[in-house]
């Protein structure tokens, strides 16, 4: 009984990696359209360039000057500076310090279930959403081994 309830396990889940490696390829083939990729394709670098002319305006000011720096005309509410923001910014992903290091905060909890919780919610500052997150990781590891524990 046991040999057969592994082998029919080892199949569905055969199955199931199989179907969904074809569903993430038919769903990738088919996102981009021609009139997609025509839009991705066909851009203005005037525009990009010309994204830049406030700050390139900025740059001049202060390289000119060496007694002016960015805090002061900041100080004083100058308008090269009105539109262009002081704090740096990574693409994709404004807010870093939210996030645990390394790895995602699935992953912290299900590799390393309470404990990974716990470096989790240290490193968060015990940030709700992070937490569910390795939480949800800690509750798959344990169904995984445990129900690998059942078929045994």
């Amino acid at each position: 009984m046991k040999k057969i309830s592994q082998s029919v396990l080892s199949v569905f889940l055969a199955l199931v990696l199989f179907s969904a490696q074809s569903m993430a390829y038919t769903i990738t083939s088919n996102a981009s359209s021609d009139t997609e990729v025509e839009a991705v394709s066909d851009f203005n670098e005037g525009e990009i360039y010309a994204a830049f002319n406030e700050v390139d305006e900025l740059v001049a000011t202060i390289e000119q000057n060496e007694k002016v720096s960015y805090s002061d005309l900041e100080a004083t509410n100058s308008e090269l500076v009105s539109n262009i923001s002081s704090n740096a910014a990574i693409a994709m992903n404004a807010s870093t310090a939210d996030t645990p290091p390394f790895v995602s905060a699935f992953l912290w909890g299900c590799i390393f279930n309470l404990v990974g919780i716990l470096i989790v919610g240290i490193t968060t500052d015990f940030d709700n959403t992070q937490l569910k997150k390795s939480a949800w990781g800690c509750l798959v590891n344990s169904l995984l081994f445990g129900g690998g524990f059942l078929i045994r």
